[in-house]
């Protein structure tokens, strides 16, 4: 099995995406035996040849699957026999609603808190491609950006409101146990923990108790991942 994934400086990973996706073979019981090939921005040609142009791209069997959600409905249905990251066919669909509706919503949010530092833990051949394609789509320079980052942390806070009741109730997203649910929103803590230093979260809030609870899985996987504490 072979996993694509976003290449950065020193060893700093912090795809949001990709990060979905290893806390999915995780949770499927894939602690070895998948071999990682880091892609850089400015050079997708590894994963362009197939027809992708984003990570992760999973390679299983001679299938390509690439976007992260099609990589988990793909282990789910080829391996059966492994523990489930959605649960039955109406926890499956709603995850997927789940899925578009934490991507549509807070991508932005993240990026215009965390765009500054990302770009500080970059690989340094992508510099030039990642400025000139964020600058466009945030419509402002990464620099005036980054000058009003912390000030839109309580926006994103009061985003994750939603989220925040359900945490109060159960230790998981999905409940009692993490789900792909969980792991969609943690991808994006983990984009944050991998690239920058700023605390998005009150130290009693929730939400930064279930991300901690998250960390933690899988022999702390998460945690031992280059990054900063308190993220």
């Amino acid at each position: 099995m072979i996993l694509y994934e976003l290449d950065g400086k020193e060893d700093f990973r912090f795809s949001p995406h990709v990060w979905k996706i290893n806390m999915t073979l995780l949770h499927k019981g894939w602690t070895s035996n998948i071999e990682r090939i880091p892609v850089k921005f400015s050079d997708k040609s590894p994963i362009e040849e197939k027809g992708f142009n984003t990570v992760p791209v999973l390679v299983d069997k001679e299938k390509w699957i690439g976007d992260s959600i099609k990589i988990a409905e793909y282990l789910e249905n080829e391996y059966p026999e492994r523990p489930s990251v959605f649960g039955d066919e109406t926890a499956k669909n709603t995850t997927f609603i789940l899925n578009k509706f934490i991507d549509y919503n807070f991508i932005t949010s993240f990026a215009r808190i965390i765009v500054g530092d990302i770009y500080n833990h970059i690989h340094p051949d992508d510099k030039e491609y990642f400025k000139v394609t964020r600058e466009e789509m945030m419509g402002s320079t990464i620099e005036e950006i980054s000058n009003t980052s912390k000030q839109r942390i309580p926006s994103l806070q009061k985003q994750l409101e939603p989220f925040r009741k359900i945490l109060k109730e159960n230790p998981y997203i999905a409940g009692s146990q993490p789900m792909y649910c969980d792991y969609i929103l943690f991808g994006f803590f983990m984009w944050a923990r991998c690239s920058s230093p700023k605390t998005l979260l009150d130290p009693t809030d929730p939400i930064r108790e279930w991300r901690e609870r998250m960390l933690d899985l899988y022999g702390g996987y998460a945690r031992k991942a280059r990054g900063y504490k308190d993220t």
